[in-house]
């Protein structure tokens, strides 16, 4: 029988046990509930919650006149809550059928573990429409945004494009995501244990943040011009691709920016890769005789030469034992530096180059931007490539653009340099960053990164400039009543191991107007031109730079301007005698007097033309030749009338027929032996008499 004492020593043991255990649970309580209280809540509510991603309206891109280029839509999502499919076989075979994906695909999605998962991102509307019309247990509907470039192709390369979850891959899209992305919100609601929402239950809403606005410098209507000119470029020209750049001289603002072949934004990955890089910005080019601005502007700058200084051109120049020719056969003679530029002559050029000496004419290039990034709101910015180690050759070969590679960006900028008197400008795309409500944010000004030459300098070559097109090989880009300056350029392409293509060039133009207060300053290159037009940047690219600022000029309301003292406009031209040339010689013949040529028939030698020899017609004026063979009689060529024709005529027209030229005098034929019509061996020769 137990004592009273040891009934109490227990009951204290029993007492002392439920305290304890007490406690412990007191404290199990207090440590879930204060320390691990926050990471369990959480726990349970992503099992009883359910949080659906609110996603914000993308900003909207517009033109510099607030047209809309880049939008963002409301689009339907097909989402499946997998708990609350009964037959994922049966559902994923019919939204297959609808959606065009895989029965399989869709069945695996629709299989997982998880509360809710994406079936199709951002379907179009008749696709929600017949998904809705199934009305599948367990498959509903999530409101997303959708990017969407209302004009299609236009200013592909500019905009660039957004994925699938909205984040800029590229273009504007992708420099300023940050700005354009906005911030994502998210609707929160309670589920029953099949993942359906509660009945009588509040969700939570926490709103999306939209993007600003980005208002580019692009002008829609310019943009629109330069890529209608391109296409024509294209088809016309059979070229491989072109681009086209047009700046705001006076600020450095992108009005138009364009490269073919191009693509669609809104359907981006059915394009290759390499359509979506922006040449422009991202690839190097040997500029080609385009570059001859750099050193005229090194020279006059530096005074080494002055316009009225004298050249003389036998048709080459020999550079460390290296002869470097002029596209003229047989040279321009004797000239002036203001008719080196007009006449784009290379022997000229390497003259000046050689009296600046290469410390001096590659400070000037670097002055003028090139070997470097420019800072273009874009990505993928390349920085041009120039000589590491420069000798006597690769002196003289700088000087008319081959060797160095540059963007054609960085021409754009330089030649902006010398429209609007000596300053170098930042290229810039965007011009403003707006609220979604329309205020603005942040406004980007003009800024001037350098001054490579004088004001008085870019007057001077403005002038020159100004009479390549007016008396020089850039008259296909003059524009009657307006004053326009450029240069002329065709560029052999480079081969990856060395060397040149023998038959790939790059044609090119690049020029601004009014040439006395330059409002718009634009590059034109044609990569790989074919056909009955030629290679040439004179004969390719200036017709189209021509078209392209005619009708900017007039956008702009540029009002037509006075010609210059001592310019005058281009007259009439005489068509000259082409019957008995080959097709290479009286495309040279008329490149030179600025005519255009096509060639009509098969054949290699011109048998007739319309007009017909000696006619009066405008510069820029298409001069239609008939092809056919020699005439061949027993093996033997019929002599071609020569008389009345110039020395240097005469001498084409012979040489096409494989004969030579006797000369006796000077001035134009007024006899030739053997007579016209006769038959004579290849190689024959004919004594030519010439007079005044």
């Amino acid at each position: 029988m137990s004592t009273p004492m040891s009934f109490k020593r227990r009951a204290a043991g029993l007492l002392i046990v439920f305290v304890a255990v007490l406690t412990a649970l007191i404290g199990r309580l207090a440590y879930l509930q204060l320390v691990r209280g926050p990471e369990l809540e959480s726990w349970a509510m992503t099992q009883w919650m359910r949080d659906v991603p609110v996603e914000p309206k993308r900003g909207i891109i517009y033109d510099r006149n607030l047209r809309e280029l880049a939008i963002s839509a409301n689009a339907d999502t097909v989402v499946a809550i997998p708990a609350r499919i009964q037959n994922p076989q049966q559902t994923a075979t019919k939204l297959a059928a609808v959606l065009g994906i895989s029965d399989q695909s869709i069945y695996d999605r629709i299989t997982q573990r998880r509360s809710l998962v994406y079936v199709a991102r951002k379907v179009t509307p008749e696709q929600a429409a017949a998904v809705r019309v199934l009305d599948l247990e367990g498959i509903t509907f999530q409101i997303e945004t959708k990017r969407y470039y209302p004009h299609q192709n236009l200013a592909s390369h500019v905009l660039g494009f957004a994925g699938i979850d909205n984040q800029g891959l590229n273009g504007i899209e992708l420099r300023y995501d940050k700005i354009l992305s906005g911030t994502p919100g998210e609707t929160r609601y309670p589920t029953d244990a099949r993942s359906g929402p509660l009945t009588n239950a509040n969700p939570e809403y926490v709103s999306p943040v939209d993007g600003n606005n980005i208002v580019l410098t692009i002008d829609e209507v310019i943009q629109h011009i330069v890529e209608r000119e391109l296409d024509v470029i294209m088809k016309l020209h059979n070229a491989q691709s072109a681009l086209a750049v047009a700046m705001n001289s006076k600020t450095g603002e992108i009005l138009a920016m364009a490269n073919r072949p191009d693509f669609d934004p809104n359907n981006f990955n059915l394009y290759p890769q390499e359509l979506w890089r922006n040449s422009i910005v991202s690839d190097n080019f040997e500029p080609g005789s385009t570059f001859k601005v750099v050193t005229a502007a090194a020279g006059l700058n530096e005074g080494t030469v002055t316009e009225s200084d004298r050249f003389f051109d036998p048709g080459y120049i020999i550079v460390a034992g290296a002869r470097l020719n002029c596209h003229k056969a047989g040279g321009h003679g004797d000239q002036t530096f203001e008719e080196v530029i007009w006449n784009s002559c290379n022997p000229g050029f390497v003259s000046v180059a050689q009296k600046l000496g290469k410390d001096t004419l590659f400070r000037y290039i670097d002055a003028f931007g090139f070997g470097k990034k420019l800072g273009i709101d874009l990505p993928g910015e390349a920085t041009g490539i120039m000589f590491q180690t420069v000798g006597p050759v690769e002196l003289a070969t700088t000087s008319f653009g081959q060797g160095p590679a540059v963007t054609p960006l960085q021409q754009v900028v330089a030649l902006g340099a010398v429209a609007n008197g000596g300053k170098l400008f930042q290229p810039r795309l965007v011009k403003e960053v707006r609220s979604p409500d329309g205020s603005l944010i942040e406004a980007y000004e003009p800024t001037v990164v350098g001054n490579p030459i004088t004001e008085e300098t870019a007057a001077r070559l403005r002038v020159l400039l100004e009479g390549v097109v007016v008396n020089g090989s850039g008259k296909h880009a003059y524009i009657e009543g307006y004053r326009v300056a450029g240069k002329t350029g065709t560029a052999q392409v480079p081969k990856p191991g060395g060397g040149y293509y023998s038959d790939r060039y790059i044609a090119s133009f690049i020029g601004f107007a009014p040439a006395n207060d330059p409002e718009i300053v634009m590059l034109v290159m044609v990569n790989n031109p074919k056909g009955n037009y030629g290679y040439y940047g004179s004969m390719v690219a200036a017709p189209a730079y021509k078209s392209m600022m005619v009708d900017i000029l007039r956008y702009l309301d540029v009002k037509p301007a006075t010609e210059a003292p001592g310019l005058q406009p281009p007259g009439s031209i005489m068509v000259p005698e082409l019957r008995g040339l080959n097709t290479t010689a009286a495309l040279a013949h008329l490149r030179d007097l600025g005519l255009n040529l096509r060639m009509e028939q098969a054949g290699t030698i011109v048998l007739e033309q319309t007009p017909k020899p000696g006619a009066e017609v405008m510069a820029g004026t298409t001069v239609v030749v008939e092809l056919g063979e020699h005439q061949l009689q027993g093996g033997k060529f019929a002599v071609p009338d020569i008389r009345g024709l110039s020395m240097r005529d005469a001498s084409l027209r012979l040489s096409s027929l494989g004969l030579k030229i006797v000369i006796e005098g000077t001035g134009i034929v007024v006899s030739q032996n053997p007579e016209p019509g006769v038959y004579v061996d290849a190689g024959s020769a004919v004594k030519v008499k010439f007079r005044p």
